[in-house]
């Protein structure tokens, strides 16, 4: 089984007709981490997104964008979120290790999203032979097959990320069903990882 680290394109082609959102979730008004609210259920329940405009201002009111299109997928605080119009349930009705989280935009917006949280958090970083860079496109990540459970289909990372961040692990049955969603394949990175 193949593992990917899931990850966003940033080609400004793909990007140059959506909004986007800032990369930090809010609860109760205030942003947070994901990883200090994890794995409460009560707490990702209410988690918000704010969408922001071209210079970086929250965006209150989705007829105040001149790119009125709101991403199919986005990461936000090392996670991934699905936009609820192009996300098929039945996808990953036999996914294991995942559940998907509705997830609202902060104001008013027709759109809404779905967080995808997965059951599990893994520190199955080879720290032997994996190398850790100053930039991530520089490192190598290396992971021990031991320590993952054959019974999911994805996981959140723990011990590699920059400041105590997930990262989105899924094998190639999940890859599979997320290429299937509108546009996955334009916005989608499946980055293969080494596995010892």
């Amino acid at each position: 089984m193949a593992y990917y680290k899931l990850n966003l394109t940033g080609e400004n082609k793909v990007w140059k007709k959506y909004f986007t959102f800032k990369n930090n979730f809010f609860l109760s008004g205030k942003e947070i981490n994901f990883t200090d609210i994890y794995p409460s259920k009560e707490k990702i329940d209410r988690l918000k997104i704010q969408a922001l405009n071209d210079n970086g201002y929250d965006v209150l009111n989705e007829n105040d964008f001149t790119k009125d299109i709101a991403p199919n997928f986005k990461r936000i605080d090392g996670t991934m979120i699905i936009k609820g119009s192009v996300f098929e349930k039945e996808l990953f009705e036999d996914i294991k290790g995942l559940e998907f989280v509705p997830i609202k935009i902060v104001g008013k917006f027709k759109s809404d999203y779905k967080l995808m949280n997965f059951t599990n958090v893994i520190n199955c970083v080879d720290y032997v032979n994996s190398t850790k860079a100053e930039f991530d496109f520089l490192s190598t990540l290396i992971l021990l097959k031991s320590k993952i459970p054959n019974d999911v289909d994805g996981f959140f990372l723990s011990g590699w990320a920059n400041y105590d961040r997930f990262e989105v692990i899924v094998n190639d049955t999940l890859k599979k069903q997320l290429l299937k969603l509108e546009k996955a394949s334009e916005f989608l990175i499946f980055d293969k990882i080494e596995v010892s």
